[in-house]
């Protein structure tokens, strides 16, 4: 399966004063340095594809973007219409990080899942209507590919048939479900735990 695969030069970052004397941290001891770009392109990338299946949102897109290089998941591919990813509201949400992310693009989500669950990779659904428990139902294995649809859309059948696990996030109140890249963000840091795990002796 081929893949456009974007990786642009290091993006000018904007200076940020710190705030006064008294008024708690400084952005210092917020930030870690960043790394120069030889570093950051030399740092393993997680087993983890994100595969967003017609997921039209400029920002939910640009924010899921920002999520992946911060997980540093190996690729994400953006299924059904054409989206521009030059597009303010997703420029903005992602924050740079699209020019970081690998990423590609495919017209159909089944056959995209289909190929790369052949390569040995747990598929994991999220969905809001039916389901197992976040945690009952994400498996510690890596390789995953995640799958996240659109608010809207949800999934079809044919990839809910491709999937080892379906999950649904519990919600307590009057919605239904969280939006696709509050999903996202939820299950990467959940997935990537026994990644850490595994490099660093910590837990997810």
């Amino acid at each position: 399966m081929s893949h456009d695969v974007k990786i642009a030069s290091i993006p000018t970052s904007t200076t940020v004063e710190d705030p006064p004397p008294g008024w708690g941290f400084t952005i210092s001891e917020f930030r870690e340095p960043a790394l120069d770009r030889d570093a950051f392109l030399k740092q393993p990338r997680a087993p983890i594809t994100v595969v967003l299946d017609r997921v039209k949102g400029a920002h939910d897109i640009g924010a899921i973007f920002r999520l992946a290089d911060g997980f540093l998941v190996d690729r994400v591919v953006i299924c059904g219409p054409k989206i521009d990813v030059r597009r303010r509201k997703l420029v903005q949400a992602a924050a740079g990080t699209q020019a970081w992310v690998p990423w590609g693009r495919a017209k159909n989500t089944a056959a995209v899942v289909a190929d790369i669950k052949a390569s040995s990779a747990c598929v994991v659904v999220a969905h809001h209507s039916g389901g197992n428990s976040l945690v009952d139902a994400l498996p510690p294995a890596l390789p995953v590919c995640l799958v996240l649809g659109s608010d809207k859309h949800g999934l079809s059948q044919d990839i809910l048939d491709l999937a080892d696990a379906v999950v649904r996030i519990p919600m307590l109140g009057m919605a239904n479900a969280l939006n696709v890249s509050t999903t996202a963000a939820i299950l990467l840091q959940w997935l990537s735990g026994p990644r850490q795990a595994t490099t660093d002796g910590r837990t997810g």
